[in-house]
């Protein structure tokens, strides 16, 4: 009994914190949770030293992350909602014999109401777990549908992104459009980086397309230029995780700036 308490115990506190990093993550509107950070950088740095030089590796890297943190999310949330289960013997039963299903079956029950399909030949025991069971199918529908959601986001920003890159490079580093239009839309869609901040793992088999690399050169293209590079600045500062080593990058120099942005860029590079 002591261990089915304890099990139930540590199943309450990985939903919190998955469920709350899901959320966080996926309707925050704000930098990701840690836990989604961690599995991003360790699922990237995995893949580039897994994964050949070629095209393949550019076209797969933000679809590799993407998964890994979804897989993570779903794994965690089935194992939590498993071992909440797990405070009571008879909290999950066979439907034919009433027999109590065992730690392998309550996993199966809980996948099959994560992914709303029912309990299968399974059942609950009394009122109380049928009350849990509810709650774990309606957990499923809303990461089913926060999670799609979200990936269609994180890609449209992506598209958004790659499309900007393309624009900066019709028109000079001083031209009024590169003032008027480029640097305004720069500003746009950092903020959408700051919701949607896998995009910057999306890589593309076209140098120039390449969001944090592009980024880096955008500012090169125009550093020369006073009024230009302050306007890119201010755009380019609230980037997630864009900061100087003493905290001011208002303080930095149009080349310490570059710099700062280029080691910024670094860990999302192939």
């Amino acid at each position: 009994m002591i261990a089915g308490y304890a099990l139930g115990a540590l199943g309450a506190v990985i939903l919190v914190i998955v469920l709350l990093d899901f959320l966080y993550t996926a309707i925050g509107a704000a930098p990701v949770a840690p836990l989604s950070e961690r599995v991003a950088r360790a699922a990237f740095f995995l893949f580039t030293k897994v994964m050949p030089k070629g095209n393949a590796r550019h076209r797969l890297s933000g679809p590799v992350v993407m998964t890994a943190i979804a897989v993570t999310w779903i794994v965690l949330v089935s194992l939590g909602w498993t071992l909440v289960f797990q405070l009571s013997r008879d909290a999950v039963v066979m439907s034919d014999s009433t027999e109590p299903a065992g730690f392998v079956r309550d996993s199966a029950f809980v996948g099959h109401l994560l992914s709303t399909l029912g309990g299968g030949p399974l059942q609950t025991q009394s009122p109380f777990w049928l009350a849990m069971s509810v709650l774990v199918g309606v957990n499923g529908m809303v990461i089913l549908t926060l999670s799609v959601s979200f990936v269609l986001s994180t890609t449209t920003t992506v598209a958004q992104a790659r499309g900007l890159l393309s624009k900066a490079s019709m028109f000079a580093a001083d031209s009024d459009e590169m003032n008027t239009i480029i640097l305004p839309a720069l500003a746009d869609l950092v903020s959408n980086l700051n919701a949607m901040q896998f995009a910057l793992y999306y890589s593309a088999e076209h140098p120039a397309r390449r969001v944090p690399a592009g980024m880096v050169e955008l500012a090169e293209r125009v550093a020369p230029y006073p009024e230009q590079m302050r306007r890119l600045r201010i755009a380019l500062e609230p980037l997630p995780g864009f900061t100087a080593p003493e905290g001011r990058l208002d303080q930095l120099t149009n080349a310490q700036f570059i710099d700062r942005l280029r080691e910024w860029a670094r860990p999302y590079s192939l």
